[in-house]
């Protein structure tokens, strides 16, 4: 017996959003620590509960004011160049590279 594919949108019954939250948020984390320790690289992850509590996850330099002054030292314009690839959902569900499509624009 597979999973069942899983339409994302938004849980409207409160206490199933909390749910999924807290299960989705200690995968995420733990995807965060892994990627921090196998590839020596720095993660700053903030979440906010749908109650407004307030997760922080620092990775490899566990601190995160070293982490936003290594960001704020990028120059303005390579982090707007930066910003404009993003991780976007492919047609069939996977994840590919690209640039970002603001629909807003115009």
């Amino acid at each position: 017996m597979g999973r069942r594919k899983l339409k994302i949108q938004r849980l409207e019954i409160m206490k199933a959003r909390q749910a999924k939250y807290s299960k989705r948020k200690a995968g995420l984390v733990k995807k965060a620590r892994e990627l921090s320790i196998l590839c020596d690289v720095d993660v700053a992850l903030l979440l906010f509960s749908p109650t407004e509590k307030p997760t922080l996850f620092v990775g490899h330099d566990k601190d995160l004011n070293r982490v936003v002054e290594r960001l704020s030292k990028i120059p303005s314009k390579d982090r707007e160049e930066r910003r404009a690839y993003t991780m976007k959902a492919g047609p069939n569900g996977s994840f590919v590279f690209g640039p970002l499509i603001n629909d807003h624009a115009n």
